[in-house]
């Protein structure tokens, strides 16, 4: 963890207290030598010595520490916008809109001189806390907007730096951390003091006291054993002023963190409000009777071009679809809306098809849902390009694949039809034609490629999907596509509030894949409730991200308003050689796809901790 250090000579090296390592007989370090210490082992941590009695204005201080933490953290709770400041913004000025509006509440609780914090409001916050919803991650961000000592005109870095090096078992402890073991620990500087205060190290994040804790807890674990009781009191006590002189007001935030922590676990587990987290919300599948189906049909509407096969063209009406049994079977829940979705027919050629009905004002627009076999999840058919005699030729994804991808709702929902129901056969039912012609009945045609790409680059498209849904991806600013080439897996990250909160599962169901049988695919909700991640575990326990869904406004065709592209955060399990680059598993093959887990996936922190959870 630490990288190789230089050997030291065989001696009867001794600590500046006089300890001597069991190991030095054999040629190894002194006790401290950072590589003898068992670092990332975890033991509770010494309580810091504070006074029992605390005068009235270090009580007073505490109370305001601790009041402008509760305000801080509760702005996201208690910002609001009207129902006029609505009118008009789209999904993405709305999020910009709160998010300034949290900042200007979080800023003015931070400069507030006499903050205040009803009984309710701190209730509010400790069992936000209680139940994990304040994270230690999100508790180290908070600390670093408060000035450190190295930042304090006041104080300094040299300041800090010459307080350090009074006491020598605070020099040999912060040298440790910089690699320097007990032979050359006063080569130790000022330079090095500043640098793990301002970057992470590989000992962890020491930009707060937070990461200070586990140093704390490994580096007194490792001379517990070795040291007399006197001597490691001294070293507890120098442990607890060099985080002092580190932090200073820092510190003094987070004792105030710590102790509502501590309270509200305390309250909770007295109170019996620790409660596992509430099931998630089912999505709900209902049949559709005759009656109320033909009622649905009396008011569909249908756009789209006609159909060319076999001599004919035909356009597709309500007719056809009550021939064909395609009307209105199911009704899917989804909170508050709701889509009604035929039987799954067989289209043919690997092919999967479904009418869907959802709502617009008093009528029901039909659109077309279909699932290729070799993909695992169902798309939207805006338009195709036709072959000569008028078939498919093609399926268009308009603005992109993410964006003609169905809500995850609606994937768990098709999917338990299928498993349930069975796929139909159209010529079992004597429908009248093939069945694309049900399929594109409810889209637009191009007769080549070339009038497609010109009309695109027009802007001449047809259908009310180019109007419903956004152009572009809703995650323009996540970076995550300016590269050719695959990106370092390790090097992939995303903000906590976009990374999915493995707490908040909205969905769970089997997919059956081409490279990977079936698989598991649960979906979750991110911290911001901004979207929803879908994950795939296969039997092997490989997972991938298979689709990330932006939470936003059902449009009437199926889809939401906005969509997200991941980039090589969707890297799936198995990746066509000319997209897996160098880190393809030759020996892992599937035609022309090379499997992305040990080289990639596994290696990628959000996987990993997908993995970890399972």
């Amino acid at each position: 963890m630490f990288g190789r250090l230089k050997p030291v000579k065989p001696s009867n090296s001794r600590s500046i207290d006089g300890m001597r390592s069991p190991r030095a007989v054999e040629g190894d370090s002194a006790v401290l030598d950072a590589q003898a210490l068992p670092w990332m082992e975890e033991e509770p941590k010494p309580k810091a010595v504070v006074g029992d009695a605390k005068s009235d204005e270090e009580q007073l201080k505490a109370a305001q520490r601790q009041n402008r933490i509760i305000n801080f953290f509760n702005a996201d709770q208690v910002v609001t916008v009207t129902p006029e400041e609505i009118v008009g913004l789209d999904s993405k000025n709305l999020k910009e809109l709160k998010r300034e509006r949290i900042n200007n509440l979080r800023r003015a609780a931070m400069e507030a001189e006499e903050p205040k914090a009803s009984a309710r409001q701190r209730g509010a916050f400790l069992r936000r806390l209680a139940q994990d919803e304040i994270s230690l991650e999100d508790e180290a961000e908070f600390l670093m907007l408060i000035r450190d000592p190295l930042n304090d005109p006041e104080i300094g870095p040299e300041r800090m730096f010459e307080m350090i090096t009074r006491d020598p078992r605070q020099t040999q402890i912060l040298a440790m951390v910089t690699g320097l073991n007990a032979s050359n620990w006063q080569k130790v500087d000022q330079a090095a003091m500043t640098k793990i205060l301002r970057t992470e190290q590989r000992v962890g994040d020491l930009r707060t006291p937070v990461g200070f804790k586990k140093l704390r807890q490994h580096f007194l674990k490792g001379i517990r054993p070795k040291a007399k009781e006197q001597v490691y009191r001294r070293y507890v006590q120098s442990m607890n002023e060099l985080e002092r002189t580190l932090y200073g007001e820092r510190l003094d935030y987070y004792l105030q963190f710590e102790q509502m922590r501590k309270e509200a676990l305390s309250d909770a587990e007295a109170d019996g409000v620790i409660e596992a987290a509430p099931e998630r919300k089912r999505v709900k599948i209902e049949p559709v009777t005759a009656e109320r189906a033909g009622e649905m049909l009396g008011r569909a509407v249908i756009d789209g071009d006609p159909w060319r096969g076999g001599n004919l063209e035909r356009h597709l009406s309500t007719h056809n679809l009550a021939v064909a049994k395609l009307g209105p079977a199911y009704e899917v829940k989804m909170g508050a809306e709701r889509v009604y979705l035929s039987k799954v027919f067989q289209v043919g050629n690997g092919v999967m098809g479904v009418m869907a009905y959802v709502p617009e004002r008093d009528s029901y627009r039909v659109r077309s849902f279909y699932k290729e076999n070799n993909q695992a999840l169902w798309r939207y058919l805006p338009d195709y390009i036709r072959r000569g005699d008028g078939g498919i030729d093609r399926f268009c994804y308009g603005y992109g694949e993410e964006s003609v991808t169905l809500p995850l709702e609606l994937q768990e929902a098709l999917v338990k039809i299928e498993r349930e129901h069975g796929v139909m056969s159209l010529t079992a039912n004597s429908a009248a034609y093939e069945p694309e012609f049900f399929l594109t009945g409810t889209a637009h045609a191009y007769e080549t490629l070339q009038e497609y790409q010109t009309l695109w680059s027009y802007g001449r498209m047809k259908g009310d999907y180019y109007t419903q849904v956004s152009r572009d991806a809703i995650n323009h600013d996540f970076g995550l596509n300016g590269l050719s080439q695959k990106k370092a897996p390790y090097t992939l990250s995303i903000d906590y509030n976009r990374a999915p909160d493995f707490e908040q599962q909205v969905v769970e169901f089997e997919l059956d894949t081409v490279d990977a049988g079936r698989v598991t695919a649960e979906g979750f909700l991110s911290h911001d409730g901004q979207y929803n991640w879908l994950f795939c575990r296969d039997a092997k326990g490989r997972a991938w991200v298979e689709y990330v869904e932006a939470v936003s406004p059902l449009t009437s065709t199926g889809l939401r308003r906005d969509w997200a592209v991941m980039g090589d955060f969707a890297t799936k399990l198995y990746e066509h050689s000319a997209q897996a680059g160098i880190y393809g598993d030759r020996n892992d093959t599937r035609g022309a796809r090379q499997c992305m887990w040990n080289n990639y996936l596994s290696n990628i922190p959000l996987i990993h901790e997908y993995v970890k959870r399972g």
